[in-house]
């Protein structure tokens, strides 16, 4: 049974949506210092890990039963975590780090420098890369994550909101958001091979996250409240969806797409057939998500 899994930042919570039936589980974290403020999540096996911003920690929570299992200190503001190899990298923003806690000994192993307010960190696992976007310093940090060592780093756009990688791990998109600004965002195409930029493609206001299908690209801009749907192989947005709110996070299964609504504490299920939205009532501030 899918399940899709929401980091609830202003509610200190978790809520568990059922994909078949909509129906919504919610847990409040209640280890740790209040208030806790989880926005990053990352799924391994039965169990998922939250990164949390206010009390800088990271908790440890039971998918299958919304049990929380343990939280514990990790560092100054964490963001957003990956995990590999029994080891959770985590983008802490005030430390301008990864901090690499080792699951197996229960402990920091590893403090690797990054650039300006690491805020988004993806993996791509078959290469063993860690990808971590700085929102203030303009750029993206590459880390081989077999040797902890950064490996490249490369000149983005103002403020890189999100990096996600391609379907096929040939390629990586890079969210060049100009938060602020009134101007638009772009997405732009580098290659996992060599590093280099591709193309760049205009899209919304704030572009936010990403998903990739394989053959599209579906884009949150949270100040307009828009998805951009983008063809990367024509180098252009095909179609701008209104959708409202603050859209943030965004997933795609079947035919639907999951938004994260951050104003108006929702997830929108949006018909990608016939454009019908079904709103879903979670916690305030929907953060990251999940699928499993």
């Amino acid at each position: 049974m899918k399940s899709l899994f929401v980091c609830n930042t202003g509610s200190d919570s978790i809520s568990k949506i059922n994909i078949k039936d909509f129906s919504v589980e919610n847990l409040v974290l209640k280890i740790g210092e209040k208030p806790i403020g989880p926005q990053g999540i990352c799924l391994n096996e039965n169990l998922m890990y939250t990164a949390n911003n206010y009390n800088n920690s990271i908790s440890i929570i039971e998918k299958e039963t919304l049990i929380e299992i343990d939280n514990f200190y990790i560092g100054p503001y964490p963001n957003d975590l990956v995990y590999y190899h029994n080891r959770l990298y985590i983008a802490c923003g005030d430390a301008n780090a990864i901090i690499v806690y080792d699951l197996i000994e229960k402990k920091i192993v590893f403090k690797l420098p990054t650039g300006l307010w690491p805020h988004n960190i993806e993996l791509a696992k078959s290469k063993g890369l860690i990808l971590v976007s700085n929102l203030q310093g303009n750029n993206v940090s590459i880390i081989d994550a077999n040797i902890n060592k950064e490996i490249a780093n490369i000149k983005t756009l103002e403020y890189p909101t999100q990096i996600r990688i391609s379907k096929d791990e040939n390629k990586f998109y890079v969210c060049e958001s100009y938060i602020g600004d009134i101007k638009c965002g772009y997405i732009e195409v580098f290659s996992l091979e060599d590093f280099k930029s591709l193309k760049r493609i205009k899209v919304g206001k704030s572009p936010m996250d990403i998903w990739d299908d394989g053959k599209l690209l579906y884009i949150s801009n949270f100040n307009d409240g828009s998805i951009s749907v983008v063809d990367v192989s024509l180098g252009m947005e095909i179609d701008n969806i209104i959708v409202g709110g603050m859209p943030k996070g965004i997933l795609k299964y079947g035919n639907n797409l999951l938004i994260g609504d951050y104003l108006r504490s929702k997830v929108i299920v949006l018909n990608l057939d016939n454009k019908l939205t079904k709103a879903i009532a979670v916690g305030v501030e929907p953060n990251a998500m999940a699928l499993c």
